[in-house]
């Protein structure tokens, strides 16, 4: 037996049986049938996988079938226009006439090139069809360029225009591209010639064919260049290129021995290079006879270059065919398999069902007698015994099992109906359970002691904050409760302050330093607390960066504020971190416990005390008064009314028309929620909304002003107009980024039938900023159901250029202020501009807002704004109203608007 360390390995084989043993039997025979098939099924898929990278490896060689294919149509018609080019230039160096040279040596280099300018075209068409531009086979290459090229070269050749280094320069940079195709057609091929030996032998059949095309076309080179370029090439170089062409056609014959034999036979037929045409000069190019044989053996090049190109184009379709077949046996393959595969699994569920019904019966008795046992419905009755011996077995050690169970109940009865249990009578019941017993009946009375001590230490801890050491909101609670007690029994105690501290910038210091440097000044901060104190004061964290001091015995509100101002100037000393050195400061809002008033009363008024301090400016202490008390009162009184506003349908829809810049058309409105209050009139929306927004009342109330909006817009859509208009709600960073927006708006547009692309929801630009990839998120959900998303009060926040591009927004809506003075002030009409160029950089649309004079008008049409709305335009109005607006006239006279701003330019 082999050991591992001190533990066995039949040990860890009993441990990890004991770990799956709670399945039902049912399982494991399944698993026996499953998990061979499982490792089938993987070696099937395995198969297909081999059987699909085949025919992936087939298909990628007929694609570089095709492409050589298209290349070697090219090749012969550029090589030609190459020879006759290079022909007529050099012709006309030399100062002849081309008729004169036409009728001394019978060749007319000019009806040649005419005669190949179609075939030149065609064969450009044809490999433009199949490499569409961005084809990963031209590479950089650009293909039109070329073709333009060598069309512009020949051009510039007929009208006696060209140089040879010209006519070269074009010719090259065309010859490059039909190798690097011819190349570029092989390299897919490596991948395809590891995955599958047929694809690997193909490949190499279409690599040699490669290399007798290029080898072929060199040579027809090395022949211009001994007729157009005297001296610039030697016998050896001519020798070796057709050395390499030899080569390449002894390669390709072992793939196609009687093809190339034709090939070999047209090319031993050709006019041979002669020794005396590497000694050619410019006399002897005066020569007829010479310019003749030289013509003649060029001519027959291109023809040889035909022959070699039409035998490349047939062996690379009869190697498509191939591949066309191959695919087919792979895939003919792959249904074979899965066949096989579905028809065993099928055969052995059938089995493993048949045995599973031959035990089920006796299995399933057993069963509920257990659960029965477990929900410790004991019972003297016995189960019988049936099914296969093992499971008869395991229905005898049952029965024995419930009679023992049964005398443990009647033992722990009598456990629970007194504080002992006489140790005679236990010593009845069996083995070690009875052993077992005994023994926790001795431990019961250490263990309750043990208990009772460990909740007095739980009882502690729960009131200490873990990061600082300090009381918690429990212990604060309690602690208030207690002086709250003491200060109604004595009438003339000194009054006790409570202050409430709140942390100013401490999510600066998170943000940029990280949560381990903010836990460091949090406890920083509880040390200076706690050193300010007395010993008769109390200092506790409520959470996060609010801190609560008690201070006892104050002679007055005076003393209790000059102490918050110390506190303040505590907390803004400096925090030291390692190498960084940053600074926090502090709001304090500050009450007195009030006889016969509440503990966590007070702590509410601390609370509102330093929300009234943060408004205020921040780092300064704030004296909950009777103004204060009022204000809450108020607020309370009015978050109660707008609740019942909402739940009684007694909130209204006004809108405010936006117009198309270009024609002074309306394109839609925003939508404006209205309040009037039943006596007493209407509430401004600066006064409810934020409101609504700390109670968290803004979720409910936008979530009817959504729901109203689609219902006015699926009205329009049954009446068939405003089908191009679209409604802007606003919507609270609260909602985007805490609340459910694409729950609240899928519901509002299913519930009632609106189309979401007349929908458009807007954000203001800060809200978007406090959590930009929360944010992002959502807004990405919500353009995705078609609804339209814009930056409202746009430039007024921060970073606007820098998220701007990351946000999935659709229109900018510039905040008002720039408009209102962009025509008197050159740095917000510079804004204005910036962000116009920018939107139209990123395909958003631009609505200028707070359109109030005809000057902002004229700028904002001259600064390229898309969409305008301002009281100039249009003032918020009831929608009946609106109603008549939006589908009457257009909202200016954007003609007259317009020449306005033409003629101000043109001054």
């Amino acid at each position: 037996m082999f050991k591992v360390g001190v533990i066995s390995v039949d040990d860890v084989l009993m441990r990890a049986a004991q770990r799956i043993g709670g399945l039902p039997l049912a399982v494991y025979v399944l698993a026996l049938l499953v998990i061979p098939l499982i490792g089938l099924g993987a070696l099937t898929l395995r198969e297909i996988d081999r059987n699909d990278d085949q025919a992936a490896a087939a298909a990628a060689v007929a694609d570089a079938a095709a492409v050589h294919a298209a290349a070697a149509t090219l090749l012969v018609p550029l090589e030609v226009e190459r020879i006759v080019s290079i022909g007529l230039v050099s012709i006309d160096e030399l100062g002849l006439e081309r008729s004169l040279v036409t009728v001394l040596t019978g060749v007319d280099f000019g009806a040649i090139s005419l005669a190949n300018a179609e075939r030149l075209e065609n064969s450009f068409e044809s490999l433009a069809a199949l490499l569409p531009a961005g084809s990963a086979w031209l590479g950089d290459s650009d293909l039109e360029n070329v073709r333009q090229g060598v069309f512009d070269e020949r051009s510039a050749v007929s009208e006696m225009q060209a140089t040879r280094a010209s006519v070269e320069r074009r010719f090259d940079a065309a010859s490059q591209l039909v190798d690097d195709l011819l190349m570029w057609s092989a390299e897919p091929l490596e991948l395809a010639a590891t995955d599958s030996s047929t694809a690997s032998g193909l490949a190499d059949e279409l690599n040699r064919l490669v290399d007798v095309v290029i080898s072929a076309r060199n040579e027809a080179d090395a022949l211009a260049s001994l007729a157009f370029s005297p001296g610039t090439i030697d016998e050896s170089t001519v020798i070796g290129v057709s050395v390499l062409h030899l080569a390449a056609l002894h390669e390709a014959s072992d793939d196609d021995p009687a093809g190339i034999g034709v090939v070999r036979s047209y090319y031993d037929a050709m006019v041979p290079i002669e020794p005396w045409m590497y000694e050619v000069n410019p006399s002897l190019a005066l020569d007829p006879t010479v310019v003749s044989r030289l013509a003649d053996a060029l001519v027959n090049r291109a023809e040889y270059l035909d022959v070699v190109s039409a035998y490349s184009i047939d062996r690379a379709s009869e190697i498509t065919a191939s591949v066309d077949r191959y695919a087919d046996e792979a895939e003919s393959r792959n249904h074979t398999t899965m066949l096989t595969i579905a028809a065993l699994a099928l055969a052995s569920l059938v089995f493993g069902f048949v045995m599973i019904r031959s035990f089920a019966s006796p299995l399933n008795r057993l069963r509920t007698h257990a659960e029965r046992i477990s929900r410790g419905e004991l019972s003297s009755q016995q189960l019988s015994l049936a099914g296969p011996s093992d499971v008869r077995k395991v229905t005898s050690a049952m029965n024995e099992m419930a009679s023992t169970l049964s005398l443990v109940q009647e033992h722990m009865h009598e456990l629970a109906r007194s504080d002992r249990v006489d140790q005679a009578d236990l010593r009845e019941l069996p083995g070690h359970v009875g052993a077992s017993m005994r023994t926790s009946m001795e431990r019961v009375t250490a263990l309750t002691e043990r208990l009772r001590a460990s909740e007095a230490r739980l009882a502690e801890e729960a009131r200490i904050d873990m990061l600082t050491g300090l009381p918690n909101r429990f212990a604060v609670v309690e602690y208030l409760e207690q002086a709250q007690h003491a200060a109604s029994q004595d009438e003339h105690s000194n009054v006790t302050g409570v202050m409430f501290v709140d942390i100013d910038g401490f999510k600066s210091v998170n943000d940029m330093h990280g949560h381990a440097v903010g836990d460091i000044v949090l406890r920083e901060i509880a040390r200076r607390l706690s050193g300010a104190i007395r010993d008769v004061d109390f200092v506790a964290r409520l959470g996060g960066d609010e801190f609560l001091v008690v201070v006892d015995h104050v002679s007055g509100s005076e003393t209790l504020a000059a102490f918050g101002s110390r506190l303040i100037d505590e907390i803004e000393q400096p925090y030291s971190v390692g190498d960084r050195l940053f600074s926090v400061s502090a709001s304090i809002g500050a009450t007195v416990l009030e006889p016969g008033g509440s503990a966590m009363g007070a702590v509410e008024r601390a609370d509102a005390a330093v929300y009234q301090a943060k408004h205020r400016g921040r780092r300064r202490v704030e004296m909950f008064d009777a103004t204060m008390q009022r204000s809450i009162e108020h607020q309370a009184e009015l978050e109660l009314a707008l609740r019942q506003a909402i739940q009684h349908d007694e909130l209204r829809i006004h809108l405010q028309p936006i117009a198309d810049m270009s024609t002074g058309l309306p394109t839609g409105a925003e939508v404006l929620v209205r309040w009037e209050r039943p006596g007493v009139g209407l509430v401004q929306p600066g006064e409810f909304i934020p409101i609504a927004e700390r109670s968290g009342l803004i979720f409910d109330l936008e979530r009817w002003v959504l729901r109203a909006t689609c219902s006015l817009l699926a009205r329009w859509r049954r009446e068939g107009r405003g089908l191009r208009m679209r409604l802007a709600v606003n919507i609270s960073g609260h909602h985007l980024i805490e609340g459910d927006l694409l729950a609240d708006l899928d519901h509002a547009l299913s519930s009632t039938g609106a189309d979401p692309r007349m929908l458009e929801i807007e954000l203001t630009e800060s809200h978007l900023l406090d959590d930009v990839e929360r944010a992002s998120s959502v807004l990405a959900a919500v353009r995705g159901r078609g609804v339209t998303v814009a930056i409202d009060d746009f430039g007024t926040g921060y970073s606007s250029m820098t998220y701007l591009q990351k946000l999935p927004v659709d229109v900018v809506k510039i905040d008002r202020s720039f408009i209102a003075t962009a025509t008197a002030n050159h740095f917000d009409s510079t804004i204005v501009e910036s962000v116009v160029t920018l939107g139209r950089a990123l395909a958003l649309e631009i609505v200028a807002e707070g359109i109030e004079t005809s000057d902002q008008l004229a700028f904002a049409i001259g600064a390229g704004v898309t969409r305008g709305q301002g009281f100039l335009l249009a003032r918020p109005v009831p929608v009946d109203v609106a109603e008549e607006l939006i589908f009457g006239v257009p909202l200016f006279d954007a003609g007259a608007v317009r020449v306005g701003v033409d003629a101000r330019d043109h001054r």
